[in-house]
């Protein structure tokens, strides 16, 4: 009967709809997946805004420096706060952005990054592996309070 319970509970735990969404896809239509090493290369350069969509909890725990803070709700259609995640971004549509949350299953990353592109912006590019690749690799990272683009 105990065997019976652990089976049932690790299909149940295991199931997609009780784990989440699962991994991101490894494609975003109208932009760039770019890897780690890529994103290091365009911090050095300077020449793209980094936008961190975590909360700002973790923003402030820790976030590649000169990142933005532009917390994304991705479970929420409220246009208002739409525009509010938009509005953080550059006005200049053709500005090179990087999008990243967590890392793989960063789903808030994602769709900040389609939003993004569905808002006309032309230079998208989405750090699918995210913030924990970076520290993986000892890239440089920063904590504290929210640097706000606008």
């Amino acid at each position: 009967m105990l065997a019976m319970l652990f089976y049932f509970l690790v299909l149940v735990l295991a199931s997609p709809s009780f784990a989440g969404e699962g991994p991101t896809p490894t494609a975003l239509e109208g932009g760039r997946v770019i890897t780690v090493e890529e994103a290091k290369a365009w911090f050095d350069s300077g020449k793209a805004l980094f936008a961190d969509v975590r909360n700002p909890l973790n923003y402030g725990r820790g976030h590649i420096p000169s990142a933005v803070a532009a917390p994304f709700d991705d479970k929420n259609e409220d246009g208002r706060k739409r525009q509010a995640f938009l509005g953080k971004l550059p006005g200049d549509k053709g500005a090179p952005i990087v999008f990243y949350s967590h890392g793989e299953t960063g789903w808030k990353s994602y769709r900040a990054a389609a939003a993004a592109i569905k808002a006309g912006y032309g230079n998208v590019m989405w750090l699918r592996e995210g913030f924990t690749a970076w520290e993986l690799k000892r890239f440089a990272v920063t904590s504290g309070p929210e640097k706000q683009l606008r």
